[in-house]
């Protein structure tokens, strides 16, 4: 018998999704891509929105997870580089900013701020550390769309 004796059986979305946060853990880059590459993006999406919030409570992790969704961490040997994502990651998350809320990491190492009041409402040293991660440039929401959809393409095509 596959489950426990009252318990429903886990949805294939849920085993992924609980895979996909031991693949984080255990920092496997390799490991994330052979899911994310066999699923469709929105199966993809439903997963990282049951991954999310089971790794809220470690921000190493979840700020690796970051790394790796902006393809700055492609391979095992690439988790001793440095890693600048990682790190805006990690401070936006320690602030009180939301991944794919308030900021989205995207692939070609970059993020997006979407909730600009959010940030513009931080401690200027923690605006000031931004800044000097990244050049931070302003798109009229037209644009942000367009990038958007640019990078949703790219996303899919590789995944």
């Amino acid at each position: 018998m596959d489950k426990e004796f009252g318990k429903p059986n886990k949805s294939k979305l849920d085993k992924l999704a609980d895979l996909t946060v031991r693949h984080c853990q255990q920092r496997n880059p390799e490991a994330l891509d052979r899911i994310f590459d066999h699923q469709s993006p929105i199966d993809n999406q439903e997963m990282l929105e049951k991954v999310i919030p089971v790794l809220s409570s470690d921000l190493d992790t979840l700020s690796w997870l970051c790394g790796y969704l902006a393809s700055e961490i492609n391979h095992t040997e690439d988790n001793n580089k440095p890693h600048p994502i990682r790190e805006l990651s990690r401070l936006l998350i320690s602030v009180g900013m939301k991944l794919f809320e308030d900021f989205t990491p995207y692939p070609v190492c970059r993020i997006m701020i979407a909730n600009t009041k959010k940030f513009e409402a931080l401690p200027q040293d923690i605006q000031n550390r931004v800044y000097q991660f990244f050049d931070i440039y302003e798109t009229t929401s037209e644009e942000t769309q367009l990038m958007n959809e640019a990078i949703l393409q790219e996303f899919t095509t590789y995944r």
